[in-house]
């Protein structure tokens, strides 16, 4: 793995379809127990964690261009799921928050991503488990690294796909 010889083998590549493949089983699950989409649930998991989150604030934590994002949002706006307002600090700033369906449906989510999670893990051992965390920490900080790197060096960013 440290001299792939094929794109399969590259540790970006397999670990971007690993994580591409579950998120598509758990979204299949979403769809069809709670009639929500992998979007729908992710953006109700940001609002939810980063109250009073701005519509380009959402768009750049959750990796969504931002065209699509406003759509999304406003068809959970228009589900009562999420609610715009107005930020008492800056008025010009709209900002969103859930509403009491959309914290309740983004609870319901919650606990069935979390047995999901527990499921696809369930063919790890606890030593694996861990052993794994501080492996995705390690790859994760080194990627920080490197894309920094890059950065420095000038081109632009395509990661929204």
């Amino acid at each position: 793995m440290k001299n792939p010889g094929s794109i399969d083998e590259l540790i970006a590549f397999r670990i971007y379809n690993l994580g591409k493949l579950a998120a598509r089983g758990a979204g299949i699950m979403l769809g069809r127990e709670l009639g929500i989409s992998r979007r729908d649930w992710r953006i109700l998991a940001y609002v939810a964690q980063n109250p009073d989150m701005s519509l380009s604030e959402l768009s750049r934590v959750a990796d969504i261009e931002p065209e699509l994002a406003s759509r999304s949002v406003a068809k959970l706006v228009a589900s009562g799921l999420i609610t715009k307002t107005r930020l008492q600090t800056n008025m010009r700033l709209l900002v969103l928050s859930l509403t009491s369906a959309g914290r309740a449906l983004y609870e319901q989510a919650r606990a069935k991503t979390r047995s999901y999670n527990v499921e696809l893990a369930t063919c790890l051992s606890d030593q694996e488990a861990e052993a794994l965390d501080v492996l995705l920490k390690k790859l994760s900080e080194r990627a920080t690294e490197l894309t920094r790197q890059e950065m420095a060096k000038g081109g632009t960013d395509d990661a929204i796909d």
